[in-house]
């Protein structure tokens, strides 16, 4: 007797086995190739975030470094274009906000109403913005303390002063501090409810006064006869240039300035650069692992063929073999050896800060130069909604999609060729038994 089921089942998979074959070679082959070029648009979108970085407005490739003697009076961070030397400063005073504090009038709390008509104007620095008490109201047409507080803190007119109520034993405090520090932003506050109590309380010149309102004030050299630095705020960025200067303590009088040192990091330099390098590297050889060409000791690379992974080789190293300015990246210690990777030499780039005049930063950044070819070039392949490695993964995507619609239609074949084969069958293994019970009779 026929066993229907095992025939059915052998001579349906006969019928799709060699499409189903081709279709998950194809499958296979494109998951690897999907696998491959998105390894090179990681590398590659590494190298393009590291490169953006340098060459945003406030970072550098060359550093320098600015040292304090003593760190807990003032702190500094020197850019690309400081230059080298060493300064003693003095510090007189610190920047402070102006506050105010007034006590709220005997008897009330935050949750105590204020009068529910009239206006409180507040004045600061040559600017004003007013609070329509009337249009401040709640639901309840009432206005307490905290709901008060709340409206001149979110006032869109407000001009950078902030209201608090503070707890202090058996009173509450009313405070306003000015938002930025500084000579110049004092607060004026006055009141016209015609409540007699409300507005005498918010009279700032009957306020007390809980802190000063007062510029930063530090001297190059000794107090009194070096030069005066005086500022809003407690960093000073035009003092000396390049250098940003944090001012966290104040010297007592007769004390001796401290020395801050501005000169080159070539550690740091030399990490930036070495980091550089590393990312650019590990670009290469991502595309040399998925690209090699095969031999009788060597597997055939997945993108061997692929004309994109070799452009973005072959970009980049043009880019790199450039000269900007009239200076080449060879002569800042960065060269390519007989197997392609890029190298770096610290020495070669110190020799080269310490004997020429170009700034070096300006070979890297700026229009047209080092950084900004190499951003423009990694932004075709890498850009995340337009770049080639984009479109070429899209398509791939699509290929596998097609690929496993196939192999889905091969499994519905395979269902249909099986349940044809089974009828016949089943019916020839019917009629054997019908036959074979004839015989029988006799």
């Amino acid at each position: 007797m026929i066993d229907p089921i095992k025939m059915a089942t052998q001579l349906a998979t006969w019928e799709v086995r060699p499409f189903e074959f081709r279709a998950n070679a194809q499958l296979q082959e494109l998951t690897a190739k999907r696998s491959a070029v998105s390894a090179i648009n990681s590398e590659l979108s590494s190298l393009k975030s590291f490169v953006g970085s340098l060459n945003s407005y406030s970072s550098s490739v060359i550093k320098n470094s600015a040292t304090s003697s003593d760190e807990e009076t003032l702190t500094a961070s020197a850019k690309a274009d400081a230059q080298s030397g060493s300064y003693q400063i003095f510090v007189e005073q610190l920047a402070q906000s102006h506050q105010l504090a007034t006590q709220l009038p005997a008897g009330k709390t935050q949750d105590s109403l204020v009068p529910n008509s009239g206006e409180m104007t507040f004045n600061m620095n040559g600017e004003s913005f007013v609070v329509d008490l009337a249009s401040s109201l709640n639901a309840d047409g009432e206005l307490d303390y905290m709901e008060l507080m709340k409206a001149i803190n979110t006032d869109p007119e407000n001009i950078g002063i902030s209201a608090s109520l503070v707890r202090s034993n058996d009173s509450i405090q009313l405070l306003f501090t000015t938002e930025e520090s500084g000579q110049a932003n004092q607060i004026n506050v006055s009141s016209n409810t015609g409540d007699a109590v409300f507005d005498a309380s918010m009279d700032s010149t009957k306020m007390t006064e809980l802190v000063k309102n007062q510029d930063a004030i530090a001297w190059l050299g000794s107090q009194g006869t070096g030069i005066k630095l005086q500022s809003d705020s407690n960093t000073l960025s035009d003092a000396i240039d390049g250098v940003d200067i944090t001012l966290e303590k104040t010297h007592a009088a007769g004390d001796v300035p401290l020395t801050l040192v501005v000169g080159s990091d070539s550690d740091a330099t030399n990490e930036s650069m070495t980091e550089f390098v590393d990312k650019y590297n590990a670009v290469l050889a991502e595309i040399n692992k998925h690209s090699k060409s095969g031999g009788e000791s060597e597997k055939r690379g997945i993108l061997a063929s692929d004309p994109i992974s070799r452009g973005i080789a072959s970009s980049l190293r043009s880019v790199m073999q450039q000269s900007f300015g009239g200076t080449t990246l060879s002569q800042l210690g960065l060269e390519f050896d007989r197997t392609g990777k890029l190298t770096f030499d610290g020495d070669k780039l110190e020799e080269f800060q310490s004997t020429s005049t170009v700034n070096i930063d300006d070979v890297f950044r700026g229009e047209g130069m080092l950084l900004d070819q190499m951003e423009k070039k990694l932004n075709i392949y890498s850009n995340s909604t337009t770049g080639s490695l984009k479109n070429q993964l899209d398509s791939i995507d699509s290929q596998k999609d097609r690929a496993n619609d196939k192999l889905e239609s091969l499994d519905r074949k395979y269902g249909i060729y099986y349940s044809r084969y089974l009828k016949q069958f089943s019916a020839l293994n019917s009629l054997q038994t019908k036959m074979q019970n004839t015989v029988n009779m006799f």
